[in-house]
């Protein structure tokens, strides 16, 4: 018996020795020309014939490769069983001559298709894109130096500085072109979006456009600037780990403050909500102390507030009780800003020359004016001691021009910034025939025109669009600054309170009304015995749908102004 392997060796032997073999399909196969029965013009195939006529014949669309090879699919033998074979294919798969034909020329078919449906493709993108680049119409050099012509010119070496609350949208820097835009030689802007808690962070690029422009416009930024902090922040807050957002969101701010080279930053003090009030004035107090450690150069002010439910600040002592809570090494980096429709909303008298300067003596003994830093200039919807913190225009609400003239004659506010943040929203064909007064050309009175022609029409229930307008704010400044060393006896100056009182008086109608009618209510719910809190009597019932109604009523009213926050962007 042979060793274990020795039938292999000897196999692989036998096979290196013997004759290599042709691997080429065409050795193993005969051509035509060598068949002696194919040769005959009478048994010649009719699918062979078929083949050559075909591939002799050019395809259309086919190169000269192609015809080569299709020439000599013709010239293919078939096998024994008659069984024709062709080419070979990627897969392996020999395909019959004329199938492999057909699929061939369906192959090149395909091909011109694709590439004709390509180029069509390619024609409507080109088109395309012509269309939308030709839509698209630039503003001209003149529509752009119209845009940034100043609605007024700023008044220089004035004592009292004003100017309002105006967008910083795509960059804080704006906001100054925005506040020369009106005129103003103060202003107040959102250093991040005021509602909601994640921001990036400043740009260094916004930083030092921002810091260019104080100079070039000759606005100081410890003076002149005052920002307001974001609406959902809230220092006083109970729950811990909404006051740690509350105090990330504040740090923050105070540190853009620094990084543009602004010293004072606005904030509402907050709220204690369901809590002890005292606690929250602590709570508020710590983190206060918290954000003074952490800076060293920014003034946190905290506004007077309308006094409504639980919000801190409605009251002077309460921010002398937040001062006694704070050590004193930080006292001379808490500032407040007097905001004059909260403060009269709360209930001091501001109106009047006699309240106003009890309301200033007040300030001095509770709080010290040292720490006076700024000042809100918005005149009040509601009445006096209403709690609601509803924003009017200068001189059209209750706290009338005589307030604002009190205001702008008091040298203890000479340098202080005077921020407007009055509602601006007008009427869209009250803008516009505005500016048709005022003597805009032919061509923008057109344009706009056909912007009318073009704008769907609108239910007559539903009110008409409004837009802001800042000029609203222009107007104002040159009518605060007017005040400036006026005769409040003079008939210009009572001419001037006459027509701004007559401009607000359907409004103060109506939130009188309002007022009169929520004191009345809660007189009755006094005067109501405990015992017969909840029991109510047959006309009760009855009048339950009227008094439903009419609340409905009162609060639409009521939505149409949101105070403080009347001037987001």
């Amino acid at each position: 018996m042979p060793p274990r392997g020795s039938r292999s060796k000897a196999a692989s032997i036998a096979v290196s020795k013997s004759p290599p073999q042709s691997t080429s399909p065409q050795a193993n196969k005969r051509k035509v020309d060598d068949h002696p029965e194919l040769k005959s013009p009478l048994r010649r195939s009719k699918r062979v014939k078929s083949t050559e006529i075909i591939g002799n014949s050019s395809l259309p669309g086919q190169s000269e490769t192609n015809e080569e090879n299709t020439s000599s699919w013709g010239q293919k033998s078939q096998s024994a069983k008659g069984t024709s074979k062709g080419k070979a294919y990627g897969d392996g798969v020999a395909l019959p001559v004329k199938e492999e034909v057909e699929e061939e020329t369906k192959l090149s078919i395909k091909k011109e298709l694709d590439q004709g449906s390509t180029a069509k493709h390619e024609e409507v993108d080109e088109k395309t894109t012509v269309t939308t680049t030709v839509s698209k119409k630039r503003k001209t050099k003149k529509e752009k130096e119209s845009e940034m012509v100043p609605l007024r010119a700023r008044t220089q070496g004035l004592r009292m500085c004003v100017g309002a609350h105006v967008s910083a949208a795509k960059g804080v820097f704006n906001a100054i072109n925005n506040g020369v835009h009106i005129g103003g030689n103060a202003f107040a802007l959102f250093l991040k979006s005021q509602r909601k808690w994640d921001n990036p962070p400043l740009q260094d690029d916004h930083r030092d456009q921002f810091r260019r422009l104080c100079i070039e416009h000759k606005y100081d930024s410890a003076k002149h600037i005052l920002p307001h902090g974001s609406y959902l922040v809230n220092l006083a807050q109970e729950d811990k780990a909404k006051a740690k957002q509350a105090y990330d969101s504040f740090l923050d701010d105070l540190r853009r403050c620094e990084a543009l080279g602004i010293t004072l930053y606005n904030f509402h003090p907050g709220s204690a909500n369901q809590s002890n009030f005292s606690d929250a004035l602590s709570r508020l107090a710590k983190a206060l102390t918290n954000a003074l450690a952490a800076t060293s150069t920014v003034t946190p002010v905290l506004e007077t507030m309308c006094g409504h439910g639980t919000t801190i600040g409605g009251k002077l002592t309460e921010f002398r009780d937040l001062l006694a809570m704070i050590p004193r090494d930080y006292h001379s980096r808490i500032g407040i800003c007097i905001d004059t429709c909260h403060s009269f909303a709360a209930g001091y008298d501001l109106a009047s020359p006699e309240g106003f300067k009890a309301f200033m003596k007040e300030f001095e003994e509770v709080i010290g004016l040292q720490h006076l830093r700024a000042l809100h200039l918005n005149d009040s919807k509601a009445p006096r001691g209403s709690k609601r913190d509803l924003h009017a225009n200068i001189g059209t609400g209750f706290l009338g021009l005589r307030a604002f003239h009190n205001v702008m004659n008091e040298p203890r506010f000479e340098g202080l910034p005077m921020v407007l943040e009055t509602p601006i929203d007008r009427p869209v064909s009250v803008i516009s025939k505005d500016s048709t007064q005022n003597g805009d050309d032919a061509d923008s009175n057109s344009a706009t025109n056909n912007n009318k022609k073009k704008q769907p029409k609108r239910p007559a229930s539903a009110k008409e669009p409004t837009a802001a307008d800042p000029s609203v704010w222009a107007r104002e400044i040159e009518l605060l600054e007017s005040l400036i060393g006026m005769d409040p006896e003079s008939p210009e100056f009572r001419t001037l309170e006459a027509r701004l009182a007559e401009e607000g008086r359907e409004m103060r109608g109506k939130q009188q009304e309002q007022y009169e009618r929520k004191l009345e209510t809660e007189g009755k719910k006094k005067t109501k015995s405990p015992g017969k809190k909840n029991q109510k009597t047959l006309m009760d019932v009855m009048k339950g749908a009227g008094r439903k109604s009419k609340a409905k009523k009162i609060s639409a009213e009521d939505s149409e102004d949101e105070g403080c926050q009347s001037h987001t962007e």
